[in-house]
């Protein structure tokens, strides 16, 4: 997934002026926050190195805020006037660096960045907020995170409640409850962080401890919080950041573009920053300004790092060279470990001959292609599936790759060669290294994670699962899967007419029109208008997400239809319109898959996303039908029975679950049966989804409250039935209580195949942030186990002859498969599927054809 990069502008030039010496030009100017500020800018762009990003600005004009409450940021003393002059540049020298510059007036910078989250996070990119602000971990949630430059670093939705004791959803209540001093942000006279902390322990919101303080057990609190209501819900006003600010951006605005080369130029001759003319515009053909270089450069005939151990082992010397298309082919040794290596100036490639030789070849050199194109060439790398999709190498051998040894050792730890290097070495690369540093640099890397590897027992999961699926994978997303374009045409024209069906009837229902689409006008009209019961609170009012709208639609219909037209509005924007938009000129939507990034080791799809294609409505599930098989091929989906389920019964031994999967009864009448006390043949429609829900539930450490709310039960009702289950399968208690505290011990779970999930969050100060690591204890090994069983039973499958993988969808693969094959593919993917491992409970496999997905998929 790409990353969004969104700054807090002022942050950096106030911490710049105050941490420089006074510095003046030549015109006697003060430039000490501007020098400050256009070096930690250098530190910023060379160490993330962002396709996205955009610089955040506040302007000098009063907000909207400050009509809320005048006293709004009133304490503020007037900004130096030697920091005053030198504003103006700070903008002028982003634009100049290619960085995309936003301020609004009436808004703050931070409206800004919590209105493009929401454009990055609606064109699928990771969103990174740069600043140490505690006001922004309101907009923290999965696919956003904050990155404190000064402590380098980054807080996700576990760190927000490791810090400051709440979860992300209700940092608007903790900010309104403490205040802000420096913002002139009142709170509640005598209430400290951990004082919110523990009422929104106990509390879902502002809302909900105003509603209920007599629940609240002490006196003395209790008349703080009465005497400052009405502060708290000004203070809440002013803190919430607004997201939903009408902005005319693109998210092709947002990306880094090249230097204003000229701009950039006389800017730095007018500042008489000499260096940084020399950094930045020293090399003509860079498209992008480099850092700072942070060690000499090494001669192009020695190894200029050396890896550090016990002793010192020097790689020894390292001849380069530039070849041409026959002279490379005569140097390139089939069956000779090759590294691969993207760089600024084309490809680099180095094999150990009698010593090591490093030749850079041009980019598009179809040559090289070829000679990588047959297999024959075992490649070291990092990340080989991207560098073969990009020089369009379709069989590679991949012997190293260090991205994948990087994940298996510890998943999301690392993203780049860069600061993986740094990790594992202790030092920062140069910044335009040469050929023979590069190569010194990837070798010493190489050591460090063998090493490591080794140390976790990971080379399994290396070499038998992660790297032989790369040219699957590879496979995949080169060949596509094909779409049809006039079929989605007819679904969009039927959407958009039950669209505006739908559209009317609401606005019929409440006497008004409005934006059904903008949770602040639909919380307004349902919770305002038609005072309907309130449940949670966001940012920028009353929540109204599907959770909650559920819980209404019994009582009042509007919500259902509010609920139908927000489905189908989804399916038309994000799948049904945008698909054809994807596709190439052959009518092919190509997605990647992503192979390093969850801590489960699952696969996910993105640009786009094709693992998310709705199935669980009819509507959603009929896009399937849009995906289409070739002339004279069918689809076949294979996908695995209850897989997570059976991975339980196989790693808990119980006999209650190992009974029911190995006498082939369905495995959810078979729970209900037992926990109801019944007979199988009496188990009615009613106890199997009570048994189903807690077949899904408890085994992830799903407590009483998330069943009740699941089933919408009572929550007594939850804990009977819970109790009743682990009296019947005790094995699942067993394995539950035996596998948090051994992961507490160790630090660590690990699936059947040995790979490692790293749980922190088991020793944070946090009793939350403790709750969620024991849950994902719980369920890393049971999940996991799945991912790495669906990645082997890819390697399994292979490429049958004539056949195209297409897709791998959770537990599901999708072929396109020749008419004359069927059966013989048909019976060899079943057969490698069930035969992926060997596991005591029997694998179950659901193969289905058809000349479309929705029907192989039925």
């Amino acid at each position: 997934m790409k990353k969004l990069y969104l700054v807090d502008v002022s942050s950096l030039f106030f911490r710049a002026f105050y941490a420089v010496r006074p510095l003046t030009n030549a015109s006697g100017m003060q430039v000490n926050a501007l020098y400050g500020f256009l070096s930690m800018t250098i530190k910023l762009l060379r160490e993330i190195r962002p396709e996205y990003l955009a610089f955040c600005f506040d302007r000098k004009e009063a907000t909207f805020r400050v009509e809320i409450d005048p006293n709004y940021k009133a304490n503020r003393t007037e900004m130096p006037p030697d920091l005053a002059v030198q504003i103006p540049y700070i903008r002028r020298l982003s634009e100049a660096l290619g960085i995309s510059c936003y301020d609004q007036m009436g808004f703050e910078a931070d409206d800004l960045i919590g209105s493009l989250t929401e454009i990055g996070r609606g064109h699928q990119l990771e969103v990174v907020i740069v600043s140490g602000d505690k006001d922004f971990a309101q907009l923290v949630r999965p696919h956003v995170s904050l990155y404190d430059t000064m402590k380098e670093a980054r807080i996700d939705e576990a760190g927000v409640l490791e810090k400051w004791g709440v979860e992300p959803g209700k940092m608007i209540d903790y900010l309104a409850l403490v205040g802000d001093s420096s913002d002139n942000v009142p709170g509640v006279m005598g209430i400290g962080a951990k004082g919110a902390s523990k009422l929104l322990h106990d509390f879902s919101s502002l809302e909900d401890l105003y509603q209920n303080l007599d629940r609240v057990p002490s006196a003395s609190l209790r008349a703080k919080l009465e005497a400052g209501k009405a502060d708290a819900f000004l203070s809440k006003r002013l803190v919430t950041i607004v997201t939903d600010m009408p902005l005319q951006v693109a998210v092709d605005d947002l990306r880094l573009k090249p230097i204003d080369r000229d701009n950039l130029t006389s800017l730095l001759q007018e500042l008489d920053f000499k260096s940084f003319a020399k950094t930045l515009l020293g090399n003509e053909s860079n498209p992008a300004p480099p850092a700072m270089p942070v060690v000499e450069a090494a001669s192009e005939t020695s190894a200029a790092l050396q890896v550090v151990e016990t002793g010192s082992a020097d790689f020894g010397p390292i001849a380069t060279s530039r070849m041409n298309a026959t002279e490379l082919a005569k140097w390139l040794k089939p069956q000779v470990e090759t590294w691969v290596i993207d760089t600024e100036r084309g490809v680099l490639l180095a094999q150990k001959h009698a010593s090591w030789s490093v030749v850079e070849v041009a980019a598009s050199s179809e040559e090289m292609n070829e000679i990588l194109h047959s297999g024959n060439v075992p490649m070291k790398g990092f990340d080989i599936k991207t560098f073969c999709k990009n020089h369009k190498v379709r069989a590679p051998q991949v012997v190293w790759d260090q991205m994948l040894a990087a994940y298996v050792i510890r998943a999301g730890q690392i993203e780049q060669p860069g600061p993986l290097f740094t990790l594992y070495n202790g030092m920062p690369l140069p910044e335009l290294p040469s050929p023979a540093q590069l190569l010194s640099a990837h070798l010493m890397l190489e050591v460090q994670l063998r090493r490591k590897l080794t140390s976790i027992g990971g080379e399994k999961v290396l070499f038998t699962i992660e790297q032989p699926l790369v040219p699957i994978l590879l496979a995949m997303e080169t060949t596509g899967i094909h779409i049809n374009r006039d079929l989605l045409a007819e679904q969009s024209r039927s959407l958009a007419a039950d669209l505006a069906v739908l559209e009317k009837k609401i606005h019929q229902s409440v006497g008004m029109t409005f934006n059904i689409g903008s949770p602040k006008q639909l919380g307004q009209v349902l919770f305002e208008k038609m005072k309907m019961p309130t449940g949670k609170k966001t940012k920028t009012g009353f929540s109204t997400d599907n959770e909650v709208l559920e819980k209404l639609q019994v009582e009042f219909p509007i919500v259902g239809d509010v609920l139908q037209w927000r489905e189908l509005s989804k399916l038309k924007s994000t799948y049904v319109d945008a698909l054809p938009q994807l596709a190439d000129s052959e009518g092919r939507v190509h997605t990647t898959f992503n192979q390093a990034w969850t801590a489960t080791g699952r696969l996910s799809s993105l640009n786009p996303n094709l693992q998310n294609i709705p199935i669980r409505t009819e509507r959603g599930n009929a896009i399937r039908k849009a995906f289409t098989a070739g002339q004279g091929y069918q689809f076949l989906s294979a996908d695995y029975s209850q897989i997570e389920l059976r991975i339980l019964a196989q790693i808990t031994s119980d006999p209650g679950l190992t009974n029911a999967f190995e006498s082939g009864v369905d495995i959810h009448a078979a729970t209900a049966a037992e926990v109801f006390g019944v007979r199988i043949g009496e188990v009615t429609p009613e106890m199997r989804r009570k048994a189903k829900a807690v077949n899904f539930g408890l085994a992830y450490g799903q407590g009483a409250f998330g069943l009740a709310e699941t089933l919408r039960i009572s929550r007594g009702e939850a804990t009977e039935i819970i109790n009743r289950y682990f009296a019947r399968f005790s094995g699942v208690k067993t394995y539950m209580t035996e596998t948090v505290e051994e992961a507490k011990k160790k630090g660590y779970v690990e699936t059947a195949f040995g790979r490692r999930r790293y749980l922190d969050e088991l020793f944070s100060k946090s009793p939350q942030v403790r709750k969620f690591g024991e849950r994902a204890a719980i369920n890393a090994p049971i999940q996991g186990t799945a991912s790495d069983l669906i990645k082997l039973a890819m390697i399994k499958v292979g490429i049958p002859k004539n056949t195209k993988p297409l897709l791998q969808v959770h537990d599901e693969l999708v072929l396109e498969v020749p008419d004359s094959e069927v059966k013989e593919v048909s019976d060899h993917v079943t057969q490698a599927m069930k035969g992926a491992a060997h596991f005591r409970i029997p694998l179950e496999v659901n193969v289905g054809v058809g000349r479309n997905w929705y029907d192989a998929h039925s």
